[in-house]
């Protein structure tokens, strides 16, 4: 186990295995290995389910909603080009941000030996 929760979380956002950080902590773009390849610590326990697309959903909205409103009273753009713009930043945004969440999710759960409706024993 990492010396504290901090590296651990450290550790999830960087897609890492929080116990050795060395090992991938996913599979695929957002699948979370089984184990790690380096330490061969068990991921199967934790699974930070819909929680971290919740966060990026506000995080998200809390900047895109803004942008939005600026092209269309400031920048003079016609209302289509502004939803495109809006659009695309909202799918760039979201695809960039999911994987740390979850890592940072997932982490949380394991630093605190946690999972899926089940509290730390």
């Amino acid at each position: 186990m990492p010396a504290d929760l901090g590296t651990a979380l450290s550790r999830g956002a960087r897609g890492r295995c929080p116990k050795c950080g060395q090992g991938k902590l996913f599979s695929a773009y957002l699948r979370l290995a089984d184990r790690c390849a380096a330490c061969a610590e068990d991921f199967r326990a934790a699974d930070p389910g819909d929680g971290p697309a919740v966060f990026v959903i506000f995080i998200v909205g809390a900047l895109v909603v803004p942008v939005g409103f600026i092209l269309q009273m400031a920048g003079g753009w016609s209302p289509w080009a502004g939803i495109a713009v809006a659009a695309g930043l909202t799918i760039l945004l979201s695809l960039l941000l999911l994987p740390p969440f979850k890592g940072v999710f997932f982490a949380t759960q394991w630093a605190n030996r946690s999972g899926e409706g089940r509290p730390r024993a």
